[in-house]
């Protein structure tokens, strides 16, 4: 009876150890898996998205009249019309791309945490992420367009995320051309990438600080998911 009873007794501890190994391996595999599966869904919706640019480039060959159904299945994420485009978002750990990374493949887009919007207004640009939103100076006609050393960033606004608090900067950007204490020179100003679900947006300062005809290019560039400006001179 007694050796019967030990028997049984082990059996039951063996199996679960079994159950516990198994609940284990499942859930290292469980994200692993989701990250799979993601990937897969991706790569349909890319295509999707191909196989629905195609169509539209035919229509517009065809002239006008010219229709057809086009089907769009999206599988998981969020699908909609936003500024004149058709956006998909697609939350995941798998690694696709790269942070901040974009691919263009003709009309499409394809970029990763891309935070950063940009737009330009009367007198100014705004680039902004979750984090930042900078404020540039506008100036486009560069027969009339003057810059100089520290009027180029207007305002620059942290904002933390998770409270939506917000600090404005106390101090100003300047530069300097060799030793000069400060310049104004004739010049223009570019916004590049204008838009929303950006990987990353820059302002360029065209400045003739010579009188040739050349100039020295300002960049400032705003990337996904930064609290910081890059500024580059060339």
């Amino acid at each position: 009876m007694d050796l019967k009873a030990q028997i049984w007794i082990s059996a039951i501890l063996y199996i679960l150890v079994i159950t516990v190994v198994m609940v284990l391996v499942l859930n290292a595999g469980v994200p692993v898996l989701k990250d799979l599966q993601d990937k897969t869904v991706f790569t349909r919706s890319k295509n999707t998205f191909l196989n629905l640019n195609q169509q539209i480039n035919e229509i517009s060959e065809e002239g006008v009249g010219s229709q057809r159904v086009v089907p769009i299945e999206i599988e998981k994420g969020n699908l909609e019309l936003r500024d004149g485009s058709l956006k998909w978002d697609l939350k995941t750990n798998a690694k696709i791309l790269e942070s901040g990374q974009q691919i263009e493949l003709g009309n499409l887009y394809i970029s990763s945490n891309a935070d950063v919007s940009s737009r330009a207004f009367d007198g100014n640009y705004t680039l902004q992420n979750n984090y930042l939103t900078a404020t540039f100076y506008k100036c486009e006609d560069r027969e009339v367009c003057v810059l100089n050393e520290s009027g180029m960033i207007m305002r620059l606004v942290f904002t933390n995320p998770e409270t939506g608090d917000q600090t404005a900067a106390g101090s100003t950007f300047e530069f300097h051309f060799n030793s000069s204490a400060s310049w104004d020179a004739p010049g223009f100003s570019v916004l590049e990438d204008e838009g929303s679900s950006l990987g990353a947006a820059r302002v360029l300062y065209y400045v003739n600080n010579t009188g040739a005809n050349y100039y020295t290019v300002v960049e400032f560039t705003l990337e996904s998911n930064r609290d910081f400006l890059q500024a580059r001179i060339r």
